[in-house]
């Protein structure tokens, strides 16, 4: 159904009265300024829109100027809090007791994180003054509660003035109530409850989240389980159950808790963000704006703990929202491509609400909207809401990850069955094609042996099918060996040997190719070892050096002990190989790009490092561009050296 432009108009009018209706003040009637006369039947009282307020922002007003005088104006528009400021703020309210009322009442305040609270009393003949505020310790308060609780005992038919003067670091936000003692002592008693109930949850929360992620190893997990702690540890402190814990013995310990934990948490919830959307590979520009936030965050809870807080705490919020929203936004795109990832709607709905509570919290704090509108356990009803949504997100990651792990070895399940059929098919096919090779090279032999006068040409195409035929056999051999070392199916059988007879049976399988090996002179040495095997390493080494460099140059051999280490030298005047090619020799079947037009299987390397790692021992390649390249194959268990 398509909308009329007319119609588009309407929703746009009716839009634009409903954001002016809600950016219009809260007045309150003419009758707040009037004395509130107590009924038998008020067990509590609601006193948040029933105050009068005054901001003195030089702190030079007095209780007793503000009673006596009614020059002073005040304000009757309801609101409460008025963001972060160090500046006084008065409150006042008239009450009047007739005499069949009860004269035992309770007043409570909030909120608990409030530092300096100070209440006078008058009743026409005299004024007390009482302090309160999460400065002063919890042993030196009328009531050890956590919100600031003062019994007043009201006189008959005579007013009485309560003025409240407070001044603090954090957001300026004043709640209050009047009740009758049982009333306020149940209510007590079920909001304890309540609260024991909140945070056994955020343990119990807490300590699966650890526990999973040490178990599995899942880095997420672990962030929100330390997350999930700084929430607590403030929600604790901001609700005054911190204060009543550790006595409050120094004044500062609920400001500064709060502020880094805050802090803290802002920095976590970032680095949720990173990990949840997998910036730094879906988004890396903005996974870099990201880092610099992160920073901002952790510069923050450096220098801004202290009295520096009330200045820097608006900006993080807005800060944290922005960046909370703009996640959001990233996350419903990755929803519209994929709307299966059923993790990922856990925790955009479970951010949301968390988001939009914190949102409409801030904007009470800073006097944007009346506290006494809001719902008095917003933030703990948002707080369980996203622990939940983000636990069940984090549970279903479990699953998920199960899953791919299955699949994931189910997949390696039938690789590792395909590759075992290909093992045996190459295998049956290495062992059908070596017969008839060493039949091809020993009839080459022979012809060469008994013919002694034949023409040069047929001679060189006589020692081509010797040397094709080798080589051939040689590959077979490289290719069954790699296979059997790839599944631990050989098992060493170590021996005491001289490397100068290792040398001399490797020598001669290279033909005519052999006179371009120059083998340096070595001492002789007792090596023990698997040498059959360490000659495939020797001869495979040769063979690259000797197939990778120049027809007419020469292929260094030596030999040389360092420290108790016997280290064998191949080297050749090859074109070398580039340095981002180096890590992967190596590699099965890797071939850098200067072998591409020369034959060979990419296993040479692999089996060489193969064979010496499982004599304990070592591989390592040197090489430049255009000036060759060097391995040098490195083994420890050897005898000493053997009598000259």
């Amino acid at each position: 159904m398509k909308l009329r432009p007319l119609t588009i108009r309407r929703l746009f009018v009716w839009l634009a009265l409903a954001l002016t209706l809600c950016a219009l003040p809260f007045p309150a009637s003419q009758a707040l300024a009037q004395t509130i006369e107590l009924t038998v039947q008020d067990q509590d009282i609601e006193l948040n829109a029933l105050l009068e307020h005054r901001v003195d922002p030089d702190g030079v007003l007095n209780a007793a100027n503000l009673i006596k005088s009614d020059v002073y104006q005040w304000d009757h528009d309801g609101f409460q809090a008025f963001g972060y400021t160090s500046d006084v703020h008065w409150f006042r309210l008239r009450l009047l007791r007739p005499p069949p009322v009860a004269d035992e009442w309770v007043l409570e305040l909030g909120r608990p994180f409030m530092d300096d609270v100070r209440i006078f009393i008058d009743d026409g003949r005299k004024m007390e003054e009482h302090r309160l505020g999460d400065h002063i310790p919890v042993a030196q308060r009328p009531l050890p509660t956590r919100m600031m609780v003062l019994p007043l005992k009201l006189p008959a038919d005579r007013p009485i003035t309560l003025l409240i003067r407070t001044q603090t670091t954090s957001a300026t936000a004043l709640t209050a109530s009047l009740s009758r003692p049982l009333f306020f002592a149940n209510r007590e008693g079920r909001e304890s409850l309540y609260y024991g109930v909140f945070y056994g949850i955020y343990i119990v929360v807490i300590l699966f989240h650890l526990t999973i992620g040490s178990w599995i190893g899942d880095r997420l997990h672990l962030i929100y389980a330390v997350f999930a702690s700084c929430q607590m540890i403030s929600y604790t402190f901001i609700n005054g159950y911190g204060q009543i814990l550790l006595d409050q013995s120094w004044p500062y310990l609920s400001d500064r808790v709060i502020n880094i934990t805050n802090f803290t948490s802002c920095f976590l919830a970032i680095w949720l963000w990173i990990e949840i959307l997998g910036m730094k590979r879906n988004y890396p520009r903005i996974f870099r704006v990201y880092q610099g936030i992160a920073g901002l965050f952790l510069a923050a809870l450096v220098v801004g703990w202290g009295d520096l807080y009330p200045r820097i705490a608006p900006g993080a919020f807005f800060l944290i929202a922005g960046t909370s929203f703009a996640s959001l936004g990233l996350a419903a795109d990755q929803l519209r491509q994929n709307p299966a990832h059923r993790t990922l709607w856990f925790f955009t709905v479970g951010f949301a609400v968390v988001c939009v509570a914190l949102s409409i919290h801030v904007s009470a704090l800073l006097g944007l909207v009346p506290l006494y509108l809001l719902p008095e356990n917003l933030h703990q009803i948002s707080a369980l809401t996203h622990l939940t949504l983000l636990s069940a997100g984090l549970i279903y990651r479990i699953r998920e990850m199960n899953q791919e792990r299955s699949s994931a070895r189910e997949e390696a399940i039938t690789a590792s069955a395909r590759a075992d059929g290909q093992r045996s098919l190459v295998a049956m096919l290495s062992h059908e094609f070596r017969t008839p090779l060493v039949m091809i090279h020993s009839a080459a032999q022979m012809i060469r042996f008994r013919e002694t006068a034949m023409a040069s040409g047929t001679r060189e195409r006589l020692e081509r099918i010797e040397g094709t035929a080798r080589r051939l056999s040689a590959l077979i051999d490289v290719f069954l060996a790699s296979d059997a070392l790839d599944q631990g199916k050989i098992v060493l059988t170590p021996r005491e040997g001289e490397i100068s007879v290792l040398v001399e049976r490797v020598l001669p399988q290279f033909g005519g190719q052999a006179r371009r090996i120059q083998v340096a002179q070595f001492p002789p040495i007792r090596l023990i070892a698997d040498h059959d095997l360490l000659g495939v390493a020797l001869r495979n080494c040769l063979a690259n050096a000797l197939n990778y460099s120049p027809p007419q140059s020469p292929v260094w051999l030596s030999l040389s002990v360092t420290d108790g280490t016997v280290s064998i030298c191949v080297r050749d005047e090859g074109p070398g190989i580039a340095a981002e090619e180096l890590e992967h020799i190596g590699t099965p079947y890797y071939r850098g790009r200067h072998s591409s037009h020369k034959a060979g299987s990419g296993l040479g390397i692999s089996m060489i490092r193969t064979i010496i790692q499982a004599h304990g021992g070592s591989m390592t390649v040197h090489s430049v561009l255009g000036a060759g390249t060097t391995i040098t194959l490195s083994l420890r268990d050897f005898s000493a050296p053997s009598p000259a």
